[in-house]
């Protein structure tokens, strides 16, 4: 009796031993979280979004995990701030007027020649600018902000021939990436162009477009640096806007302080990441464009004169119709000019 008794209970402890322990004390599933982007996975400032989503995973624990979507495989790029805000993405990286006229305000960021002189000044100015203007933050609502951070600067590059002075543009067929100095090259007699980023090449080999205005590593990032030998650069660039991610504000929401907190703390060093990764990028690329024995110009203080003339009316235009919406424009526009003076100090 005591030995088959024995055997009862030995046989009862194998069974608790070899059985898998209750739900709740097993590891919680992860928060999968979605992220649409626009570039390749392999470029530099890939790496840095990846390098952040894996710190995020670290220090939450395994509680949450970042799926990326690369080169537009989720959302294209006129469709990320709809889509972060609508859940058709958690989180979506965003870049400032790549839906021209979605956001009036935050659109002075496009106007060329504010004169920014670099990244982290114009890093400093733009989130100094989100913070005093509530009509700017209101831009985004449905959404959570992180890591707001001026892009690279834009320049000009052209397939034929190279542009010095506004009157160089004139009868051109230019891209104009996000909006970028489109208005102003209109102004200037030139024909502005909308293009998504997956035909850049084709409109550029083919001869549909003889020029764009984007930031330097783009024209790596899509392959079409060898089409475009001629290269204007503006001292601190014709224009940078801002980009940055923006999460789902219900997904945000739902997630648990702790994790809340870890995206807020890594997003500043996000910020300066990209910026770091950008820099280098743009290195890389003009090294490889003088390599290639592309040409380039820059304008002399004079020249500079004629393009800040020649754009002018456009800010005042900007000015006019956006204050006619009833919106700060005016205030906001000297307060940036009053900021990149104060930094030129």
């Amino acid at each position: 009796m005591k030995k088959g008794l024995m055997i009862i209970l030995m046989g009862l402890c194998l069974i608790a031993f070899f059985s898998p322990a209750p739900a709740s004390a097993q590891q919680p599933k992860a928060i999968e979280l979605s992220f649409a982007h626009t570039i390749p996975p392999v470029i530099p400032l890939a790496k840095v979004y990846q390098q952040w989503g894996k710190m995020v995973e670290e220090k939450s624990g395994g509680k949450v995990k970042i799926n990326y979507y690369w080169s537009e495989s989720l959302l294209k790029a006129s469709e990320l701030f709809r889509g972060a805000q609508t859940g058709q993405s958690d989180i979506s990286y965003y870049v400032v007027g790549i839906d021209y006229g979605l956001m009036p305000l935050n659109l002075f960021t496009k106007l060329a020649f504010l004169g920014f002189p670099n990244l982290p000044v114009g890093t400093e100015i733009y989130n100094k600018i989100y913070q005093k203007f509530p009509e700017l933050r209101n831009e985004f609502k449905g959404v959570k902000v992180l890591s707001a951070r001026m892009g690279p600067a834009y320049q000009l590059h052209f397939t034929k021939k190279g542009v010095r002075v506004p009157a160089d543009l004139k009868g051109m067929k230019v891209i104009s990436v996000g909006g970028s100095m489109a208005k102003e090259m209109v102004s200037m007699g030139a024909a502005s162009m909308d293009v998504k980023v997956g035909d850049l090449y084709v409109s550029l080999e083919r001869g549909l477009a003889e020029g764009i205005s984007t930031h330097v590593p783009i024209l790596h990032a899509f392959g079409i640096l060898n089409l475009l030998p001629h290269h204007t650069m503006f001292p601190g660039g014709a224009c940078m806007g801002p980009d940055m991610l923006l999460f789902n504000a219900k997904k945000w929401e739902s997630l648990p302080p702790d994790v809340q907190k870890i995206f807020e703390e890594l997003s500043p060093w996000l910020a300066e990441e990209l910026i770091k990764a950008d820099s280098g990028y743009e290195a890389m690329v003009l090294g490889k464009a003088k390599e290639m024995g592309h040409t380039f110009t820059t304008p002399t203080a004079e020249e500079m004169k004629l393009w800040r003339e020649a754009v002018q009316p456009t800010h005042d235009k900007w000015i006019a119709e956006t204050a006619a919406k009833g919106l700060p424009a005016k205030a906001l526009y000297d307060e940036v000019k009053r900021l990149v003076q104060e930094s030129q100090r």
